[in-house]
C-alpha cells in the first residue's frame, strides 16, 4: 500500500513537472495553439472580472447596505491590490518559469464566488461589508500577483509585428463571451430581484466557479517559451540536474525595490509609458467606479436593459476591434490609442449629461462611445508598454507600472468618493434641474482625457519604436 502511494505521488509530481515546468513550444503550431488557449483563458478571466465587479458587485453591495461612495472605493481595491506586485519584484526575477505561478494565482479567482454567498450569512450589514472587502481584496491580490507574469508570458508568444492583430482578435472573442454572459446574468437578476435575489446571487456564484476552472485548465494547456537551466549542449535540465545547477549557480545580487524603481524612471521611454498609464488611471478612477451605482440607484435603469444595450454594442465592438488592431500594426499603437481615448472622453461627457428624464437615450449614446473606446484602450496601453520597455527589463517594468499606477488609481478613487459625498450633500441645482455628483465627476474625467489625447499626440507618437525580434519565435 505504501509503495502504491509512493508511485502515485511520484506520478502526480511528474505530471505537474511536465505540465508546468517542461511545456516548451517546439513549433509554430505550438505557439499558435498556446495563443488560442490564452484567448480562452482570458475570456473566462474577463467574464469573472465583470461578474465580480461593476453592476453585479454594485447590486450585491447595495443589497448589503453599502453607500454609493463606498461602493466606488471598494471596487477600486483592484488598484490597491496591485501594490503587492512591487514587493515581489525580486521573487519574479528569481523564478525561471511563470506558468505554475500564473495558474496557481488564477485558481484563487474562486474567492470571488464566495462574495455572492455572504448575504446568506445571518450577520449584520457592517459585518457583511467587512467580509466583502476582505474577500474581494484578497482575491484581487492573487490576480494582481499573477498579472505581470501572464502579460510577459503572452507577449513572448506573439511576434511584435502581429500584436495589434492578435490582441484585437483575442479581445473580440472575450467581449462576445462576456457580453453574452452579462446579458444572461442581467436577466437572471431582474427575474429574481422582486422575489428572492439571493437565488440570482447563488447562480452567479456557481458560474464564477465554472469559469475559474476553465481559466486554469486553458492556462495549463499553454506552452511557455522560457528556458530555465541548460547543460553544455544547450538542452534544458530538470529534476536533480536542475537542482544541482541551481545550487552551483552564482546568485545574482538582487537590486532593492527602490533601486529598480529609480533605474526604471531614469529611462525616458519608461517615464512616458508610465505617464500615459497614470493619466488613464486618473481619468478612469475619478468617475467610473461610481457610475454603476448611479445607473442602478439614481437613473433606475433595469439590469436587463443595461445588459441588452451592452450586448448589442459589444457586437459592434467585436466588429471594429480587429480592424483597429490591423490599423495599429500599420500606423502604430499610439495613434490609434489617441482616437480611442477621445472616444472614452465622449463616453464621460455623455454620462455628464445623463439624468433620469433622458437616461435611456443618453445611456445608449454613452455606451456606443464606450464600446468604441474599449475596443482598443486596453490593447493600446499594453502595446505602448511592450514597445517602450526593454525586453530584459520587461517583467520588472510591467510590475512597477502596474503596482505604482494601481496605488495612484486607488488614491484617486478615494478622492472621487470624498468629492461624491460632498456634492451629494450640497444638493446642486442648475436651471431648475438637480445636478448629480456623478455628472460632475464624469465631466472632470472628460477634461483629463482631453489632456491625455494632447500628451499622446505630442509626446508619445513622436518616439521611435525599437521592434522586439525575439517574441513569437521558437528558440529550442
Amino acid at each position: 500500500m505504501q509503495n502504491n502511494l509512493m508511485y502515485i505521488h511520484r506520478y502526480m509530481m511528474g505530471q505537474i513537472r511536465r505540465i508546468y515546468f517542461m511545456a516548451l513550444p517546439e513549433s509554430k503550431k505550438d505557439m499558435k495553439s498556446s495563443r488560442i488557449y490564452y484567448t480562452t483563458a482570458d475570456s473566462a478571466a474577463q467574464t469573472i472580472a465583470q461578474l465580480a465587479g461593476g453592476t453585479f458587485l454594485a447590486a450585491l453591495m447595495s443589497h448589503s447596505g453599502i453607500s454609493d461612495a463606498n461602493i466606488g472605493i471598494i471596487t477600486s481595491l483592484v488598484s490597491l491590490a496591485a501594490l503587492s506586485q512591487l514587493f515581489l519584484i525580486n521573487f519574479f526575477k528569481r523564478i525561471k518559469k511563470y506558468k505554475f505561478l500564473v495558474c496557481a494565482t488564477a485558481l484563487q479567482r474562486a474567492l470571488f464566488a464566495a462574495l455572492y454567498l455572504i448575504p446568506l450569512l445571518g450577520i449584520g450589514n457592517v459585518e457583511k461589508a467587512v467580509l466583502i472587502v476582505v474577500l474581494y481584496f484578497v482575491g484581487q491580490v492573487f490576480v494582481q500577483i499573477g498579472l505581470p507574469a501572464s502579460q510577459d508570458w503572452i507577449a513572448s508568444l506573439v511576434p511584435s509585428r502581429l500584436r495589434g492583430k492578435y490582441f484585437s482578435i483575442k479581445d473580440s472573442v472575450a467581449v462576445f463571451v462576456v457580453s453574452g454572459m452579462m446579458l444572461i446574468c442581467g436577466m437572471i437578476l431582474d427575474h429574481f430581484k422582486k422575489t428572492n435575489i439571493m437565488t440570482g446571487f447563488n447562480i452567479i456564484c456557481v458560474l464564477i466557479i465554472i469559469l475559474t476552472l476553465i481559466n486554469v485548465i486553458a492556462l495549463s494547456m499553454m506552452k511557455e517559451p522560457k528556458i530555465s537551466y541548460v547543460n553544455e549542449h544547450g538542452k534544458e535540465m530538470h529534476g536533480r540536474l536542475a537542482k544541482k545547477a541551481k545550487d552551483t549557480e552564482i546568485a545574482e545580487k538582487s537590486q532593492s525595490i527602490l533601486s529598480e524603481v529609480k533605474e526604471a524612471f531614469h529611462n525616458r521611454k519608461f517615464r512616458k509609458a508610465f505617464s500615459i498609464q497614470c493619466l488613464f488611471q486618473l481619468a478612469f478612477y475619478i468617475c467610473i467606479p461610481f457610475n454603476a451605482s448611479y445607473q442602478i440607484n439614481d437613473l433606475k435603469l433595469p439590469y436587463t436593459f443595461i445588459m441588452l444595450v451592452g450586448f448589442i454594442l459589444n457586437l459592434y465592438r467585436i466588429y471594429i476591434t480587429p480592424r483597429l488592431g490591423r490599423l495599429a500594426d500599420k500606423h502604430g499603437m499610439a495613434k490609434i490609442l489617441r482616437f480611442s481615448f477621445f472616444a472614452l472622453g465622449l463616453n464621460f461627457l455623455s454620462m455628464a449629461f445623463t439624468m433620469p428624464f433622458n437616461a435611456y437615450p443618453m445611456y445608449i449614446l454613452g455606451s456606443f462611445f464606450a464600446s468604441t473606446a474599449w475596443a482598443f484602450v486596453g490593447i493600446g496601453l499594453f502595446g505602448i508598454q511592450l514597445d517602450f520597455f526593454k525586453n530584459e527589463k520587461r517583467m520588472t517594468w510591467l510590475t512597477i507600472t502596474s503596482s505604482l499606477s494601481g496605488v495612484f488609481g486607488f488614491l484617486i478613487s478615494i478622492v472621487g468618493g470624498s468629492i461624491l459625498g460632498v456634492l451629494q450633500k450640497a444638493n446642486l441645482q442648475l436651471f431648475g434641474y438637480k445636478i448629480y455628483a456623478q455628472q460632475v465627476l464624469n465631466l472632470t474625467g472628460f477634461l483629463i482625457i482631453l489632456f491625455t489625447v494632447y500628451f499622446i499626440k505630442f509626446h508619445i507618437e513622436t518616439e521611435k519604436i525599437d521592434a522586439n525580434r525575439q517574441d513569437g519565435r521558437v528558440n529550442i
